[in-house]
């Protein structure tokens, strides 16, 4: 015969050995990295991939600008503020070309908007909502399509997802 056994309202509390406060007071040293242990593991620095480049790096520029030659004598670093400076601009070109068209969707859905809360217009059939909404989607897709088109430009030439910001 079997007895069922059910918990109403019953807290079961069941204590482990080394789990809680007690676990810290078993473990009495504790690693301490100094100077020395990075000296002695720094040989193996490029291997945690430190100094690694993307795969796909490109040796000039793609977005249509040429890139200056900084020599054979320039640093690596020097050349990745140069293209950092590039991307920074061409982000903030593009920014500055996409403002008008996204203050005049803006314009466009403020307009939606109020024509929608006119009396004796049916919001949803009115031609004039639905002609403007168009007008709006369409505005909305280039610039989603210029946006796009470049950060995949930029995300094949190596760039950082923060200079573009």
């Amino acid at each position: 015969m079997r007895k069922r056994i059910a918990f109403t309202g019953m807290c079961v509390c069941i204590g482990l050995t080394g789990v809680g406060a007690g676990w810290t007071e078993d473990r009495t040293e504790r690693r301490v990295y100094t100077n020395e242990d990075l000296e002695r593991v720094r040989p193996f620095r490029d291997e945690t991939g430190v100094n690694s480049t993307p795969a796909n790096a490109p040796e000039t520029e793609r977005a249509g600008t040429p890139r200056q030659d900084l020599g054979q004598g320039a640093t690596d670093e020097n050349k990745r503020a140069l293209t950092e400076v590039h991307w920074r601009t061409q982000s903030e070109r593009l920014r500055v070309r996409l403002q008008p068209m996204k203050e005049q969707a803006e314009d466009l859905r403020r307009q939606i908007d109020e024509r929608r809360r006119a009396p004796g217009v049916r919001p949803l059939t009115d031609p004039r909502v639905r002609a403007d909404q168009r007008k709006l989607e369409t505005l909305e897709r280039r610039i989603r399509d210029a946006e796009s088109s470049f950060e995949d430009r930029a995300r094949r030439a190596g760039a950082l997802p923060g200079w573009l910001r």
